[in-house]
């Protein structure tokens, strides 16, 4: 084969490659897009399923809360047993009436958060636990804020904790007898000791108890004054190292009492790691 010939088929072939990209891109443009009516009729398709999909779930919503009406109405399932735990200023009966609970209700019909809650807003219950045992009974736990003095707060006498935090007004129904609590707005930074003083006193550490104390008044100074009525006694205790002060105190306190002279004492002061007693003047 000559040269001349060899290009030629080269050039032939060249051109055939060329011939058939144009013919495929020929191709490609006469390709037509998809019809209108096809787009249209997978949409209806589409919605068609959605539609029954949504049917299928709106019965069975309908469904669910039919049975439930059902079972929250069934005799089977009505409390006859409610056990209240944890009340000691509140009544089983006031318990009950704040949780908004009674024998014969449907214990499926009770929402327990929404007991727990309403429990929990009394002013009297720091928290509260309901547990439903079917088919017919419940339980309720309340865990009570103890109150620990009388303060008076805008003219009106309130229970507080031992924190000094108050927890629900006097009420002339329920009434307790517990110390009156004072505390002078420039010793408010010592009230941080009550709590741990009045656990003392709950543990029997001190000579003497809560149900003695008449009054505590926190003053200026770093002082505590302490009264307790039925002894006619006073003590004024320093804060300054408050806790060995206690421990002087009840050293002198069993001291006079061993002594036969404690019915004589009026003030037993404490403060600087001595302790001074005053005896009552002749006639008082």
């Amino acid at each position: 084969m000559s040269v001349a010939g060899l290009n030629k088929s080269r050039l032939n072939l060249s051109k055939s490659g060329k011939s058939r990209t144009s013919r495929n891109k020929t191709k490609k443009r006469k390709n037509p897009s998809q019809p209108i009516g096809g787009i249209f009729a997978a949409l209806v398709r589409k919605l068609c399923i959605s539609g029954a999909c949504l049917l299928v779930l709106a019965m069975v919503g309908i469904g669910c809360l039919a049975g439930y009406r059902w079972v929250t109405a069934l005799p089977y399932f009505a409390l006859q047993d409610i056990k209240v735990s944890g009340n000691h200023r509140l009544s089983y009966g006031e318990i009950l009436n704040i949780a908004d609970v009674n024998l014969n209700k449907n214990s499926l019909a009770v929402n327990i958060s929404e007991v727990e809650n309403r429990l929990s807003d009394n002013l009297w219950i720091e928290s509260a636990a309901v547990r439903r045992q079917l088919p017919a009974k419940m339980q309720i736990h309340v865990r009570e804020k103890k109150p620990r003095f009388m303060v008076r707060n805008n003219d009106a006498l309130y229970y507080c904790d031992s924190n000094g935090e108050l927890i629900a007004p006097v009420a002339p129904g329920k009434f307790s007898s517990l110390p009156f609590l004072n505390i002078e707005s420039e010793a408010m930074d010592k009230a941080g000791i009550l709590p741990e003083f009045m656990n003392m006193l709950s543990k029997r550490e001190l000579p003497f108890d809560p149900g003695q104390i008449a009054w505590i008044d926190i003053k200026g100074g770093n002082r505590m004054e302490i009264f307790m009525d039925r002894l006619g006694l006073t003590v004024l205790l320093g804060l300054d190292n408050w806790q060995e002060q206690l421990s002087h105190l009840n050293t002198v306190w069993k001291d006079l009492k061993n002594r036969g002279e404690f019915r004589d004492v009026a003030v037993i002061s404490t403060g600087k790691n001595r302790v001074w007693v005053e005896k009552r003047s002749s006639g008082k």
